[in-house]
């Protein structure tokens, strides 16, 4: 017999749950960025630009680790743990999935600090290599401990945490500065937050949620056959990005290599906030695989509020992208202005992209990611090997626009051949064009930046009123009213 807390997911509630919940993490991402934006001021002014390019370089190879390791298990398991009945199977499932972290991403740290040996890197790099690793294995383990809370749809304790994990670091890494620390102990920030995290898990996810890390091998058979088309994805997703910044420590300037690890961490910083936004809606759309009109409905909804929020992004980050470097590290860093605009037309693929991402994991056809993050990887690598010694900083964010912009066109095309039901009508497009068009008259009003992004967010927010291109559950749902009847049968 099912829970409450099961017919959540199927229900016409569970749309507004997830709208309201992915408000809430944006806003708690957003806070999130603010801290990060401290903490970059300190990094930024205190390391430099060739330090702090270092300091990104091991904070990148970490990233790289930590999509292996991940090897598909989050998504995977979130899906999973909404279709098992509450209560045992879903314990069981846990402690299987804290298991398989625990092993596998030991043995990443271990083989990316023969990796930076092997490259030549020096002591430090090395050192910082192992130390990062140390709190990224607290980290990876305490994310599994909280899947239970993203398919129980309590949001606010994610974002409690996500907002904390940026707390954290701001504090350890501006004490760092204080006491004038060289860079190795800026590599310890890692684990000071993995201890604080595992520290306040009990009181976010409940103590009957706390499980002991499980051996068995039926399980783990399945996870690792079901995770691994997603791992394949997530590793090519991760490196075909960072693989850049690689390159760039080994084929460019230690200046231009700096300049673009800044245009590097601040699309990071936006790339983060649809994955994780996004992501709420996971559980919801693994229950409505059986259900393919749901479904289509949702991952429409979707794709039609992730590009109004996208494009809008894109606004912000051209117009404030000289005050924000301003900001954070001062003139010496001006020269990444460029690579930040260009980098950040990306944002409208990285939406779009991740809607199809859930939509083929939701109907388990993972296995058509894996392919077209191999195509785009490809495609990043040959540009950034010709770019790169060409035009360094600036040929770098160009292959990476270049190569979302694949990937996001292939995983359509895998949309479309798993079930052309669910590829995504564009009709409204025109209308979000039309508002981002009419918002760009602040380009050329005779005021300063900050005042002409307050110009094209009142611009941008009239468009989407009159055009009528918002969803209507969407205000429905912020505004706590209820949807009428037929309106949000499909539960979004």
């Amino acid at each position: 017999m099912q829970t409450d807390a099961d017919d959540i997911l199927r229900s016409p509630e569970a749309g507004q749950r997830v709208i309201r919940g992915g408000t809430i993490r944006g806003l708690g991402y957003g806070l999130g960025v603010g801290l990060t934006a401290v903490a970059s001021v300190f990094l930024l002014r205190y390391l430099g630009v060739d330090d702090f390019g270092r300091y990104v370089t091991v904070l990148s190879l970490m990233a790289i680790v930590s999509g292996i390791t991940d090897a598909g298990l989050t998504a995977v398991g979130a899906r999973e743990l909404a279709l098992r009945p509450r209560g045992e199977p879903r314990r069981q499932l846990l402690e299987n999935l804290i298991g398989l972290r625990l092993v596998l991403t030991p043995i990443g740290v271990i083989a990316a600090v023969i990796f930076a040996i092997a490259a030549g890197y020096d002591s430090t790099l090395v050192i910082g290599t192992a130390l990062a690793g140390v709190g990224l294995v607290m980290i990876n383990a305490q994310a599994t401990l909280m899947l239970p809370l993203s398919v129980e749809l309590r949001i606010s304790q994610i974002t409690v945490a996500e907002v904390l994990k940026q707390a954290v670091a701001v504090v350890v890494i501006a004490v760092l500065v204080i006491a004038g620390a060289s860079l190795t102990p800026f590599f310890t920030v890692q684990i000071a937050v993995g201890i604080v995290l595992l520290g306040v898990t009990p009181w976010l996810v409940g103590r009957s949620w706390l499980v002991k890390p499980a051996y068995r091998a039926s399980e783990w058979r399945f996870l690792i056959r079901e995770a691994l088309p997603v791992a394949a994805f997530l590793v090519m997703n991760v490196l075909y990005f960072r693989i850049l910044i690689i390159l760039m420590s080994l084929l460019a300037t230690a200046r231009a290599t700096g300049l673009f690890a800044t245009s590097f961490r601040i699309y990071e910083t936006l790339f983060g906030l649809p994955a994780l936004v996004l992501s709420v809606a996971l559980p919801v759309l693994a229950t409505a695989e059986a259900d393919r009109e749901r479904l289509r409905y949702q991952l429409q909804r979707m794709v039609e509020v992730g590009l109004i929020v996208a494009a809008y992004l894109v606004l912000m980050v051209v117009l404030l992208a000289e005050p924000l470097i301003r900001l954070l590290g001062g003139s010496q860093y001006l020269g990444a202005v460029p690579l930040v605009r260009i980098q950040s037309v990306a944002l409208l693929a990285v939406f779009l992209g991740l809607v199809c991402q859930f939509g083929l994991i939701a109907i388990r056809k993972q296995g058509a990611m894996a392919i077209a993050n191999g195509v785009a990887l490809a495609a990043v690598i040959a540009l950034g090997l010709i770019l790169i010694p060409l035009y360094e900083d600036v040929g770098a964010a160009v292959a990476a626009v270049v190569g979302e912009t694949i990937l996001t066109l292939l995983l359509l095309l895998a949309l479309a051949r798993s079930d052309r039901k669910l590829f995504p009508n564009f009709a409204f497009a025109w209308k979000v064009a039309l508002t981002a068009g009419v918002a760009c008259v602040a380009f050329i009003a005779p005021v300063g930046p900050v005042l002409a992004a307050a110009l094209a967010t009142v611009l941008y927010a009239a468009g989407v009123r009159l055009t009528g291109v918002l969803p209507p559950e969407v205000t429905h749902a912020l505004l706590g009213r209820h949807v009428a009847d037929g309106q949000n049968a499909s539960g979004v």
